[in-house]
């Protein structure tokens, strides 16, 4: 009886621990998020941390020739190539074309776009004819506005 309450006493400490650790990471991203980035690498790098700290495994491509692929991100079996776009204006659909060539290229069949701005009408209706006329199953798109909330821990996207 005393190894079992010893036993939960040690999963809770864990569980208290890993809590407390994934609080302390996300306050780092945040302050992060307020500071800016030097340029899009770091841009890239923060977003893999942004996803990590959600719950995805995230892996960063090579930095150039990634074939459209900026980072490969999977939760529950289901993975996603994202491509992340650091620019002062608004992306374009090149970012999504990026992409879907990127979801061949990896053998995935659902791609995403990140920016640090705001997504444009033009590629939210874009993604749909992805998701209507190819093999993509599904299309993320994620503005500025939705990676603050995950940065408050209100969305996921998979």
């Amino acid at each position: 009886m005393i190894l079992i309450w010893i036993t939960l006493i040690l999963l809770l400490c864990l569980l208290l621990l890993y809590a407390f650790k994934r609080r302390k990471k996300s306050t780092i991203l945040k302050e992060k998020w307020k500071t800016g980035f030097s340029d899009g690498w770091e841009f890239e790098k923060f977003i893999a941390e942004v996803f990590k700290n959600a719950g995805y495994r995230s892996t960063l491509t090579k930095g150039s020739h990634d074939f459209g692929a900026d980072l490969i991100i999977k939760k529950r079996k289901v993975s996603y190539a994202i491509q992340i776009k650091y620019y002062s204006n608004p992306i374009t659909l090149k970012a999504l074309e990026e992409a879907l060539v990127a979801a061949a290229i990896y053998g995935v069949d659902r791609i995403g776009v990140v920016t640090n701005g705001e997504i444009p009408q033009s590629l939210k209706k874009f993604a749909q004819e992805i998701e209507k006329k190819t093999f993509v199953k599904k299309v993320i798109l994620i503005g500025k506005n939705d990676i603050e909330s995950m940065l408050n821990g209100k969305k996921t996207f998979l």
